[in-house]
């Protein structure tokens, strides 16, 4: 670092001591009773002392940092409190939820307790799939879907001949859907499920809902035929009437069941043409109509059917013991997780103990912080020793001009004697007292040791409350 210190020939053209110095000399400057340095003397020293200083300064600053290097770094924690610490907080965990884990266990076992019942019940050897209940949200919109799509397509029909237009043909299709889709598919698919389902029925019971599920059957397709023949009644171009009803499939028909040209009328023309023709049309829309009238009935009864549990409560009661078993499943694995986390951190809090009184990374961090702060000191006392020197020749120089300037009284006595430079510079550091790097192999070794054995208590009673958690939760199978 001396390349950054001023050499003595700077200090002299800084200061312009060889001018000075004659100038001085020549007015007998300074004087012979002068008991210290003259100005320009002083200014030199100043100078160099403000180099040292801020050498001591940078010295001091990285003193300290390399100090603290030296020390051994103590824990706040200590490592058996942490380990003592994350095993209570585990088994506070399990006493808190124990209450919460019983109760989801008692849920399951009275869900699985209703399935038994229901096996027992029905006779199921097992091999039987539960018919999961459907949400009704879903089932009632899909209810809606087919209403109100029959009732735009009835209405369209409908709504050509009407004097209503479109508006009187929706009012009438929509009385016809709720009818097909809701009142007889229902009965037919509640009929059907009752009948066709895994259910213990007795004969004549199966008798009857036959019978009954035929009976819906048959309104069904009449309901859906007398729409197509109302359709047909309809007036095709009103008013005026026209001669005969040109929708009839025979004139002859058509003639007897004329009732009149308003729309009233329609109702009792479809009738007749109904009783005198039954499946006889005679429009291909009219076909149309009856079809998907019956597509809706057939479909509104399938996901009626669909919907019914073979085994009335089987399904619910299934699905209740899913739900159980989610729930449980759930709680558990949360409260397995947050106990893997204390043991996370209380493993991470040890980690970091055992780094921070690391033996032998504390004897090669001291080591190396000892021998840069000897480096810096004799660097110190080098800076100190060129400044000295820089400054006595200096001052030198400053002398010998003055003395060579024609003088007519004595140079100070001060002068008899070289300056000499009167800093206090810090003493060479001591050795730190960190022993061998044998010991610390050997301290390592213990350390390692010690946290092995605080990590294993660590895991060990995790893993008791694990086993607690399972021990709570166990279920015997049925």
């Amino acid at each position: 670092m001396t390349n950054q210190l001023p050499d003595a020939a700077s200090l002299v053209k800084e200061f312009d001591l060889l001018r000075r110095g004659r100038q001085n000399g020549s007015l007998n400057n300074p004087p012979a009773t002068e008991p210290g340095l003259d100005p320009a003397e002083a200014e030199v020293e100043g100078r160099c002392h403000g180099h040292l200083k801020e050498r001591l300064e940078t010295y001091r600053r990285e003193q300290d940092t390399l100090l603290g290097r030296m020390k051994l770094e103590r824990p706040e924690e200590d490592a058996d409190a942490v380990a003592e610490e994350a095993c209570q907080a585990m088994q506070s965990m399990i006493r808190t939820a124990k209450p919460d884990l019983e109760g989801h266990r008692e849920r399951v076992e009275d869900c699985r307790s209703k399935i038994e019942i229901f096996k027992e019940k029905y006779d199921l050897d097992g091999s039987e799939a539960p018919k999961m209940p459907e949400s009704w949200l879903k089932f009632a919109g899909i209810l809606s879907a087919m209403i109100v799509l029959e009732t735009m397509i009835n209405g369209i029909f409908f709504g050509a001949n009407l004097r209503g237009g479109l508006l009187g043909g929706m009012t009438y299709a929509a009385i016809i859907s709720v009818v097909n889709v809701v009142a007889l598919g229902a009965a037919a698919g509640l009929l059907a499920a009752w009948l066709f389902g895994r259910a213990h029925i007795t004969d004549p019971q199966r008798l009857s809902g036959i019978l009954c599920l035929v009976v819906v059957i048959a309104l069904g397709v009449l309901l859906n035929l007398g729409v197509a023949h109302y359709r047909e009644a309809l007036p095709a171009d009103y008013p005026p009437a026209p001669d005969f009803v040109e929708t009839a499939s025979e004139a002859a028909v058509a003639a007897s069941c004329w009732r009149g040209e308003d729309e009233i009328a329609a109702g009792r023309e479809a009738i007749c043409l109904f009783w005198n023709q039954w499946f006889v049309l005679n429009d291909f829309q009219s076909y149309v109509l009856m079809l998907i009238g019956l597509a809706m009935f057939a479909g509104a009864a399938w996901k009626w059917w669909g919907k019914q549990d073979p085994y009335p409560g089987f399904g619910r009661a299934s699905q209740d013991r899913q739900r159980a078993e989610k729930a449980l499943n759930s709680y558990v694995g949360d409260l397995l997780e947050e106990l893997e986390r204390h043991r996370m951190e209380a493993v991470q809090r040890l980690e970091r103990l055992d780094r921070l009184a690391d033996p032998i990374a504390f004897y090669d961090r001291a080591s190396e912080a000892y021998d840069q702060l000897r480096k810096r000191h004799a660097e110190l006392c080098e800076d100190a020793e060129y400044l000295q020197e820089s400054c006595r020749r200096a001052i030198a120089s400053y002398r010998s001009a003055n003395r060579a300037a024609p003088r007519t009284e004595p140079e100070p006595d001060s002068w008899q004697a070289e300056w000499t430079a009167n800093w206090k510079l810090p003493e060479a550091p001591d050795e730190p007292d960190i022993g061998s790097r044998p010991d610390a192999w050997r301290r390592a070794t213990e350390a390692k040791s010690a946290k092995d054995t605080w990590i294993e208590k660590v895991n060990s009673g995790y893993k008791q409350c694990t086993t607690e958690v399972r021990k709570i939760v166990w279920i015997q199978d049925v």
